[in-house]
């Protein structure tokens, strides 16, 4: 292994590795401590980046931190934007993962408004090796214990990349010593009571030999392996068993479940969730296993999981679709905007005068595409019933006007295209189990 302070080359090889294109523009999040300081300062020596600063808001010196690391970038001449997180009150309980999730959120949208497709993170080999520590303490299986990936879809054409999983923390803190760099401790590195301060205390002196940050990074690099030949046959299975539909539903095959392992079929029945569902993490395993026995039993008639519903479609085909209830409001559309969790529409050149919603049909709406169905295009379609409530409508001053997968449209109005996000199955493939342990 390398020591001594990294280098740009070594960062720029690791980009590649990913697959990060060279003429990639890039987002750095930097919280303004040692580990983000640092890749932003090294990846900044060899092309243009924009480090992104988020405001947290859950210490009152937040503001006055994020504004120092502005100021510390700046006059290294890196370029920067503070993003504030606005929350109504701090959340009470599972602090880190709420805060987690606003800074991610917040930084894709940044990025997907910038047209910037990567946004690099700064996890190197020691918070590797404390994943897979609290992943094992907490029973994690296989892809779990293979730990943070290299690369993760956060949607909306944004992926997220970690270049350092290879690099030891104290290589980072000798960067930042040769170039003169300061950083901000935070403070909550030292409280006891999250579960990764405590990793981080047991691996500083661990209690058995080998129980190390490198020998851990190491053994979730050998799982990684054995995850991605699993998943090899999860997504050769997936093509098999499921039709997938552009408008965000899908025909499973129950008779092909004899055909693999339980484990190959459960991790699908993820990508299932996560295509009709659009939630980025996906749920227990213990859901997953009572999903998979209900789908198996005689006289099958239904069942819920994570907002998506499977119901009975013909003998050995089962319907999955979206749940109404479970589905986003509506919300207006600005240049490339997400929706739900799964659609993408880009207002493009709508010819629209008025603000335009995209949201859920819903029952009014179903009722109203059949009250009209002279303004479809074909006078026709073939969605189930089942699934028209949950199909993406467009809306001006609270009127439907399209419906795009089924053709509805009213007036000669150039509408903006819409598509799912996860439209082919080697996308679906791509965003397998993000977030299954």
């Amino acid at each position: 292994m390398s020591e001594g302070p990294l280098t740009t080359e070594e960062v720029c090889s690791s980009l590649d590795k990913i697959q990060v294109p060279n003429s990639a523009r890039l987002a750095v999040a930097v919280s303004g401590g040692a580990d983000s300081m640092c890749l932003a300062a090294v990846l900044n020596a060899a092309r243009p980046i924009v480090a992104l600063i988020v405001d947290h808001g859950l210490r009152p010196a937040s503001a006055a931190e994020a504004k120092l690391t502005a100021e510390r970038l700046t006059l290294v001449g890196i370029a920067n934007e503070i993003l504030v997180w606005q929350h109504q009150q701090i959340p009470v309980a599972n602090i880190q993962a709420a805060a987690r999730e606003a800074r991610y959120t917040l930084m894709r949208d940044w990025c997907t408004e910038h047209k910037i497709n990567f946004l690099c993170t700064a996890h190197h080999m020691d918070d590797q090796a404390e994943t897979v520590l609290m992943r094992l303490a907490r029973g994690s299986g296989v892809y779990g214990l293979a730990g943070m990936a290299a690369a993760r879809d956060l949607g909306q054409g944004v992926t997220l990349v970690r270049p350092l999983l290879d690099v030891p923390k104290n290589r980072l803190t000798a960067t930042l010593a040769k170039k003169n760099l300061e950083w901000i401790e935070d403070p909550s590195n030292q409280n006891e009571t999250f579960d990764r301060v405590k990793t981080r205390k047991l691996l500083a002196d661990p209690p058995l030999a080998g129980l190390q940050s490198e020998r851990l990074a190491a053994t979730a690099q050998r799982l990684r392996r054995s995850r991605d030949a699993l998943e090899f046959y999860q997504r050769r299975w997936l093509a098999e068993a499921v039709d997938f539909f552009e408008a965000g539903y899908a025909l499973l095959d129950k008779s092909k479940f004899a055909d693999v392992p339980e484990d190959i079929y459960l991790r699908a029945l993820n990508s299932l969730i996560q295509f009709s569902g659009g939630g980025g993490y996906a749920p227990r395993f213990e859901k997953l296993l009572r999903l998979a026995n209900a789908l198996l039993s005689d006289g099958f008639s239904g069942h819920t999981l994570s907002g998506v519903q499977f119901a009975p479609f013909s003998e050995d085909k089962i319907l999955v679709f979206r749940e109404v209830s479970a589905m986003e409001a509506s919300k207006e559309i600005r240049g490339n905007t997400q929706w739900d969790g799964r659609f993408t529409i880009d207002e493009g050149e709508c010819s629209l005068q008025h603000t335009l919603l995209i949201g859920p049909l819903g029952e009014d709406g179903r009722r109203l595409i059949m009250e009209n169905l002279s303004d479809l295009k074909d006078g026709t379609f073939t969605i189930p019933k089942q699934v028209l409530p949950t199909l993406p409508g467009l809306f001006a001053e609270e009127r439907l006007i399209a419906v795009p997968h089924i053709g509805y449209e009213v007036g000669g109005i150039k509408y903006p295209v819409l598509s799912h996000q996860w439209l082919t199955l080697s996308e679906i493939g791509k965003k397998t189990y993000r977030g299954m342990q």
